[in-house]
Parts: C-alpha cells; sequence; structure tokens
C-alpha cells in the first residue's frame, strides 16, 4: 500500500474503498475495485496512476484477498475488530455470521471501527498528501464523511442498492408518512419528498421493520448515517446506469442534493462461504445441462435472508405443483438462527427425494453458484428477494425475475422490476405481510413466467433488451473512442475527486 509507479499521467490518486461487513456489501465493493483497476490498466499518456485500497476487518480481508487473482494491483488494509468485546460471536466480522437477533448491536459496534479508520487515513495521506486521497465509503458507515472532513480528504459514498429503492427508503426513513391509526395492510400514504410515490402501510412496515419506528434506536442509527454523508460527503457514487434506472437516479438526486454516479452494473463473482461447494455447483450445472432453454425456475432469497417455516412450505408445494425444474438454494427459516444448518423437517416430507427421483428439482443447502446458473442458457426465471446485487445479475444475463421482497429496498427494487416488465410478484415481506396465498398461488405464478403466454414471452424479450443496455453502459470500444455511460461516470467521479 502506498508505492508510487514511475511513469507520466494525471496525477496520483487513491481510493480507500470502506464496505460494511455484510456480503451484500464487500461483494459489490469489491466489483467497483476491479472495475477501478482495468481503468488503470488501460494506459494512455493521460491515464492517471490510480491506487485502489479495500478496508475491512482481517476475516473479510482474508476472504476478499482469496477473491482476488495473483498480480492484482487491489490493495488491502486490516481494521481491528474483536466481535465477543459486543455480545457477537468470535467470528462475527460480517452479517451472515451474526443470529438476526444481534443485528442492531452489530450495526453500532462497527461505529467503534472510527478510531483505526482514522489512524490509517492519516498515515495514507502523511505519506502521499491530502490531495491524493479520496474515502469511499458504504452508506451505512456514514460517520467516515466526518472523519474525511476533519482530516481534510475527499469523500463519495457508495450506494450498493439500487438508486429508485434507495431514493424511497431513506425517504421513509428520514420523513415518515403520516398513516392513520388504525390503518390497513393497504391503505396508501403519499412520500413528503416524493408526492408521485405512494406506499402501502405493510411495504411501509417493512422498511422501518418496527411499528414503534419512532423510538426505535435501529432506526435513529439509519437516519444518522444517510443525514452525516448527505451533508458532509462529496457525491453519491451508485451501481446502477442511466439507462436501468433513469427514474431513480431522478428522485435520489431530488433527495440528497449532490453530484451522483452512475457506474453501474458492477457484477462478477461470488465468493461461497464454504470451501466445500464443489459438489454443488457440479450438480447444479449438470441439472441445468440436462434442461431445455429457459425452463428451469433458480430460487434462492440471498446470502442473508430467509421466510418462516410455514412459507416455506407452501412454496414447496407450490414448485412442485407446477412440475417446472427448479434449483433451490435453501437457509434455515426466519423463526432459527440463521448460522445454523438446515433439517429436512421444514420441507414437505418425502419432497427431496421425489423431485430428485423425478429430475424436476436440486435443492442445494446454502452457497450456490449464482453466476453460473444465471448465466446458463437453461435458466428462465429467477424468484428472488429482490436484493439489488441478485436484480443486477438477473438484468446482466436477461433473466425475468419473480419476486419476493423481504424487507428494505428490496420491497422497491420489486416494484421497480415490475414497472421495466421484467418482473412479476408472487409475495412480499418478511416481519409483515408474505405469502397471503397458498402454494397454487405460487404454482400460478410460476407457470406464467415460465410459459409460453404473452406474458411470459414479453417479460423475456423485455429481459433479452435490459441485457444489452447493461453490457453497453460498461463498455468501451477498442479504440476507446466511444464508451457506455458508465464509464464516462466513473471518469467524471475520478476527475472530480483528483482533479
Amino acid at each position: 500500500m502506498g508505492h508510487e509507479q514511475e511513469h507520466g499521467g494525471r496525477g496520483a490518486g487513491h481510493l480507500l474503498l470502506f464496505p460494511f461487513l455484510a456480503q451484500g456489501h464487500l461483494i459489490p465493493f469489491l466489483n467497483l475495485a476491479r472495475r477501478l483497476e482495468s481503468l488503470g490498466r488501460r494506459g494512455g499518456s493521460g491515464q492517471r496512476r490510480l491506487e485502489v485500497t479495500i478496508v475491512s476487518t482481517p476475516r473479510n480481508v482474508a476472504g476478499l484477498r482469496r477473491a482476488v487473482p495473483a498480480g492484482s494491483s487491489i490493495g488491502f488494509a486490516e481494521l481491528p475488530f474483536s466481535p465477543p468485546d459486543h455480545g457477537l460471536p468470535p467470528d462475527a466480522e460480517s452479517t451472515d455470521a451474526v443470529p438476526l437477533r444481534s443485528f442492531p448491536a452489530f450495526y453500532f459496534a462497527t461505529e467503534l471501527l472510527r478510531p483505526p479508520f482514522e489512524e490509517l487515513v492519516a498515515e495514507v495521506t502523511g505519506r502521499e498528501g491530502r490531495q491524493n486521497v479520496c474515502v469511499l465509503a458504504d452508506i451505512f458507515l456514514g460517520w467516515t464523511a466526518e472523519s474525511a472532513r476533519a482530516l481534510g480528504v475527499q469523500h463519495r459514498v457508495f450506494l450498493t442498492s439500487g438508486a429508485y429503492a434507495s431514493a424511497v427508503t431513506f425517504s421513509i426513513w428520514l420523513r415518515p408518512p403520516a398513516f392513520p391509526r388504525p390503518t390497513g395492510p393497504d391503505d396508501e400514504q403519499a412520500l413528503q419528498d416524493f408526492p408521485d410515490v405512494r406506499v402501502r402501510y405493510v411495504e411501509f412496515l417493512n422498511v422501518v421493520v418496527t411499528e414503534d419506528y419512532a423510538t426505535n434506536p435501529m432506526l435513529a442509527y439509519l437516519c444518522r448515517n444517510v443525514s452525516l454523508h448527505f451533508c458532509h460527503s462529496g457525491g453519491l457514487v451508485i451501481n446502477t446506469s442511466e439507462e436501468i434506472e433513469p427514474r431513480g437516479l431522478h428522485l435520489i438526486r431530488k433527495l440528497s442534493g449532490l453530484p451522483t454516479f452512475a457506474v453501474g452494473p458492477l457484477t462478477g463473482g461470488r465468493t461461497p462461504s464454504s470451501a466445500d461447494t464443489a459438489g454443488d455447483e457440479d450438480a447444479c450445472i449438470r441439472f441445468l445441462d440436462s434442461k431445455p432453454p429457459a425452463s428451469v425456475l433458480y430460487v434462492s432469497f440471498g446470502s442473508q435472508n430467509t421466510i418462516p417455516a410455514s412459507q416455506m412450505m407452501e412454496l414447496a408445494r407450490g414448485l412442485e405443483a407446477s412440475g417446472r425444474p427448479f434449483i433451490w438454494a435453501v437457509r434455515p427459516p426466519v423463526e432459527f438462527d440463521g448460522t445454523e444448518e438446515f433439517r429436512g423437517e421444514w420441507l414437505p416430507d418425502g419432497f427431496e427425494d421425489r423431485v430428485a427421483a423425478a429430475a424436476r428439482g436440486v435443492v442445494v443447502r446454502g452457497w450456490a453458484p449464482q453466476v453460473a446458473i444465471l448465466a446458463h442458457a437453461s435458466t428462465g426465471a429467477f424468484l428472488s428477494h429482490c436484493g439489488w446485487n441478485s436484480v443486477l445479475e438477473s438484468l446482466w444475463h436477461g433473466v425475468p425475475v419473480v419476486g419476493w421482497p423481504l424487507m428494505g429496498d428490496q420491497v422497491f427494487d420489486s416494484r421497480m422490476l415490475e414497472q421495466l416488465g421484467v418482473g412479476v410478484e408472487v409475495a412480499s415481506g418478511r416481519m409483515f405481510g408474505g405469502l397471503g396465498k397458498g402454494w397454487d398461488h405460487v404454482r400460478d405464478v410460476v407457470d406464467t413466467v415460465l410459459g409460453d403466454g404473452e406474458k411470459a414471452r414479453g417479460m423475456r424479450r423485455k429481459a433479452a433488451e435490459l441485457k444489452e443496455l447493461a453490457r453497453a453502459a460498461v463498455s468501451v470500444r477498442d479504440d476507446g473512442e466511444v464508451k457506455g455511460s458508465s464509464v464516462l461516470a466513473m471518469e467524471r467521479l475520478l476527475d472530480g475527486a483528483f482533479g
């Protein structure tokens, strides 16, 4: 870290990338680092000397190092963190190792990373000069904006979620709509910041997570982080593109008042949580190889999310009744500790044996090769919790989405996918709402999306169009004369950060 490169260019620039401690944040930050690294490799007499360092805790740094190929110029810096000091498990350096009940304690504990982070920034600036350093931090690390200002370095915030969902979610956090009491789940209110955006009460509850939101310390924490960034940061970097989210980008610019840089889609490989995954990956690909094009449903609620046990049963029954082939990455139901092993009793009796014997389904316990599955020609749709990384991977590979958002921004990612014509919602909500209908509704939606009707054909057609738009946004012609919108945004970001 901090080495000088002896070649011509536009001056030095050192980006300190600081993701929140969660896989859904670490991955896009790593993909951003890879994109920045490739930008620096293009060369040319006007090319900036760019150094990229990812900052995290020791376990996270070790995992990220394994995901970076030999010879990469991406650097890493470790900050000390002792989870047991905060009543957390010893390996709880990212949310995937934190029991759901301990999430608030984990979030609050990350604020104690401030002193060692400020020491790191002071060390780097002392060596390289304040004008050559820019902090690019996660939205959940709002205090970094204060630190950067105090230390005299540039700061930008990186949104790992989409523009539309971020704008709506932040507005709900900062200025909650005034729902009357009592309120039915489908009652709607307009947002104070965006009068043309209306949210249902059940959607509102899945964003604020608790009905006592006015006095909830977790919501206060989230509001404080967003406000600190909006007050002290120099710009918003977002993992999206102008072509995918023109309306969302308009809303987030209006809400934040900050310069905005749409640099996505930033997609790439995922790192498994366990080294023993090769068998599952081989089984998934063999299954896909045996099926017709666009015929298989991939089901996953992400690395951190899951659904209640009763709804897991209904989902399984609906998948089996549809007769459509599927791959399902399962995690323990929400009522159980998310860090324990999956048990067969959470699925209908004999379910796994029946679908395996009929070559109708593959049930993967834990990690699944999501990128490889979505890239396969036999994958026809993705039943997803609509986390933004999963949304972008679907769009990148032209795969329609069956939405089952669970909480937070996922609710509005699902809404956006429906507006784009590439998504249809089967259920919504984990804490509130959920699968309001039974297994037959799951069956009917799956049949509609994977069938041969006009709805399915329209979704596939629109998904193919968005795939081309997503790839064009990050493309550069060989001669460098024609660049996608996201490449140009990345260049504007660097010019603003380092002059």
